[in-house]
């Protein structure tokens, strides 16, 4: 929860900085708004509330995150283009012994239309490899996300890889 308030309040705080004005770069123009600040926040809510879950290898709660047609492309595997695909690969994730998968995103951006954004941060994954031995698996990952008819927001496209081995 902290986290949230605390990606929240930043948000806040930069986009009261920019005082709603529309800022020109070269040809481009970017407006903030309160709806944007709105659906920023709503998939910082969401993201988070995913991100619990996860800490508590919850396979079926962390499926619940994805809109029924999503696209999901873990690390090493094919792409899963169905639920049953994208509930095979995250039950497996979830049940190599130690699993512990965390993630926080560092980005957050919304399109003007105010129906799509995505979230991009940085994971770490904790598992006891073959021998037992603890091992982590740290990556970034990047998530588009939908806003839906009753106003949440669901993964339509989710894809998360791993950093060099070190």
């Amino acid at each position: 929860m902290n986290k949230f308030f605390l990606s929240l309040f930043s948000v806040v705080i930069y986009l009261s900085a920019c005082n709603n004005q529309t800022n020109n770069i070269g040809n481009t123009k970017s407006t903030v708004n309160l709806d944007s600040l709105a659906s920023i926040a709503a998939i910082i809510k969401a993201d988070n509330a995913w991100d619990s879950l996860s800490a508590l290898n919850s396979a079926d709660g962390w499926l619940s995150f994805y809109t029924d047609d999503a696209i999901m492309m873990p690390p090493g595997e094919k792409v899963c283009l169905d639920k049953a695909s994208r509930a095979v690969s995250i039950k497996n994730m979830f049940a190599i012994p130690g699993a512990n998968m965390r993630f926080q995103a560092t980005k957050i951006e919304v399109s003007s239309s105010g129906e799509l954004g995505y979230s991009a941060g940085a994971y770490q994954f904790k598992f006891k490899d073959a021998s037992g031995k603890e091992a982590l698996e740290t990556g970034k990952f990047c998530e588009t996300w939908k806003k839906q008819s009753d106003g949440s927001w669901k993964c339509v496209a989710d894809i998360w890889n791993a950093d060099p081995a070190k």
